[in-house]
């Protein structure tokens, strides 16, 4: 199944929770549109995790560089309407800094992970970012826009890492630089747990 089609099925299925629900924590703005696409870009956890997701799907390559990307993405959209319509899994904070923890250790292992397992995972740690997003949209954003916003700033972030790790992977220290990486990943996820 193609991510677009993903995609709108989440949209269409969630959409009048999305519309009806009345409130949600974060500031007021009259543009749903830039408040979603600057949402990523503004904690580390986030930016983090979806970088390291195109790192990670640079070092496993082949149908991976495609697939963790869009399988997390496509999850995101699915806790981004569950956030909105208020219907969310207790410990989101723990859940995003467990993911950077988890990151980091499938950054740290070099990319050999079964495929399955890699998007697994990956599609776990969507589901807490999604909620995340959907919970902290303004009252007065667009849902669509809003989605639209967080969904184009996450491709941005996952081809960013994409990029980088297939730099890296053309260095003569590539091992050595993702498992610096793939430790500094780990231990802020410590540090968000601890704080």
């Amino acid at each position: 199944m193609k991510i677009k089609h993903v995609v709108a099925s989440a949209f269409t299925l969630f959409s009048p929770f999305v519309l009806a629900h009345p409130g949600h924590i974060g500031p007021h703005t009259t543009t749903g549109f830039m408040t979603g696409f600057v949402h990523p870009f503004t904690g580390l956890d986030h930016l983090s995790v979806m970088i390291g997701v195109g790192l990670l799907a640079a070092l496993m390559g082949g149908k991976a560089v495609s697939r963790l990307p869009m399988a997390f993405i496509g999850i995101m959209v699915v806790g981004g309407a569950l956030g909105v319509a208020g219907m969310v899994l207790p410990g989101i904070e723990m859940g995003i800094a467990l993911s950077v923890i988890g990151m980091g250790a499938m950054l740290l292992a070099g990319g050999r992970l079964s495929e399955k397992l890699a998007t697994g995972l990956v599609m776990a740690f969507a589901l807490f970012h999604g909620m995340a997003h959907g919970m902290e949209m303004p009252l007065d954003a667009q849902a669509m826009e809003y989605f639209t916003g967080f969904v184009l700033a996450t491709a941005i972030l996952h081809v960013s890492g994409i990029a980088l790790g297939k730099l890296v992977m053309t260095s003569a220290i590539n091992q050595r630089v993702m498992h610096v990486v793939g430790i500094v990943m780990a231990a802020f996820g410590g540090v968000l747990m601890l704080s």
